[in-house]
């Protein structure tokens, strides 16, 4: 069983005492250490949260300037590739018109060339058939 005496009492006093003064030199400055940590940990998250969306806002404004920088290379590119195929086409219808022309000189010096030789020959036509026929007649006519 318990006695209650006057050491309880003393016991009591003693515990306020003691609840007392670790209040103030342990409770408390453990408790204000912890808050102090908690709110440090708080800041640092909330800024690790800003630099994410600061860095997803950074990226999205990097990829829209790149996209817009990006348009009048991709359209100057495009606008020398139309140049460039109008120029080889160009250069193919002069050239075909070049080969035309001389494909033309060529014909004509031929048939200038073949009508020479016809007209050549017309001339010794007769002399030729003269001469075959004293050759098979074996007389001269």
């Amino acid at each position: 069983m318990i006695n209650f005496d006057v050491t309880i009492l003393y016991q009591f006093g003693h515990f306020l005492l003691l609840l007392i003064i670790l209040n103030f030199l342990l409770f408390k400055p453990v408790l204000k250490a912890l808050d102090k940590r908690y709110n440090t940990l708080q800041g640092l998250t909330d800024g690790l949260e800003k630099a994410k969306s600061d860095t997803v806002d950074l990226e999205k404004g990097y990829d829209l300037a790149y996209v817009e920088k990006r348009k009048p290379i991709l359209g100057s590119r495009d606008a020398m590739i139309v140049e460039a195929n109008k120029e080889a086409v160009h250069v193919i219808e002069k050239a075909r018109t070049e080969l035309s022309e001389e494909l033309a000189r060529i014909k004509s010096g031929i048939e200038a060339e073949g009508k020479k030789v016809y007209d050549a020959l017309m001339a010794d036509v007769s002399k030729l058939s003269m001469e075959a026929a004293q050759k098979i007649l074996r007389r001269s006519i």
